[in-house]
């Protein structure tokens, strides 16, 4: 499938979430990398402009050349969800699943307290992750793995077979050891100050 109809799916579902965490900033995702020039010279003060690409020193270049500041690269990233691993919870935490609409959220909880958590949109067959976090205390126990089996396993029951996400640098060995594979890298940068 090409890369730009792939974006478009993972659009679909971002907007759904975009809608719940409430974006502070303006952000272009561009499905045709070939647009980048127009696009980066039609940035606003506090814009993001994100594109995903199989070329990502040209696609840095053009926005740099243009002023933008290019923050750290992601990655674009797609893993049938039917067969997603999904580990337990460790002792002594508990897993909560909330659903508003189609953007359902789940939290890994100790104590009452929220120690990771993430949501996923589903749109048809398709799901979004995003906002995969684990909070500094309970990290490198595995709750990440946990929240995106989950996640998975909800998508799932509500019809979603195809996972889509742009993971970040820190969140990619993460992905790679669930079985999420490499699409495309994704340059991302802000616009002028």
């Amino acid at each position: 499938m090409a890369l730009g109809a792939l974006v478009n799916r993972w659009i679909t579902g971002w907007t759904k979430i975009a809608g719940l965490v409430r974006e502070p900033r303006a952000r272009r995702v561009l499905t045709d990398e070939g647009e980048t020039s127009w696009h980066a010279t039609q940035m606003e003060k506090g814009d993001w402009i994100t594109v995903p690409t199989n070329a990502p020193e040209q696609v840095t270049a053009i926005l740099t050349g243009v002023g933008l500041k290019v923050r750290p690269r992601e990655t674009f990233m797609r893993r049938l969800l039917t067969n997603h691993p999904a580990p337990e919870a460790p002792d002594g935490y508990t897993v909560e699943v909330t659903r508003e609409d189609v953007v359902i959220e789940v939290r890994v909880l100790r104590d009452g307290a929220e120690a990771a958590s993430g949501l996923i949109a589903v749109v048809g067959e398709d799901a979004v992750p995003h906002g995969i976090a684990t909070t500094p205390g309970h990290r490198r126990r595995g709750l990440a793995s946990v929240v995106m089996g989950v996640l998975a396993r909800e998508a799932v029951a509500a019809g979603a077979t195809t996972g889509l996400l742009f993971a970040s640098e820190d969140g990619l060995p993460v992905y790679r050891t669930l079985g999420w594979e490499a699409v495309s890298d994704v340059v991302i940068a802000e616009g002028k100050s």
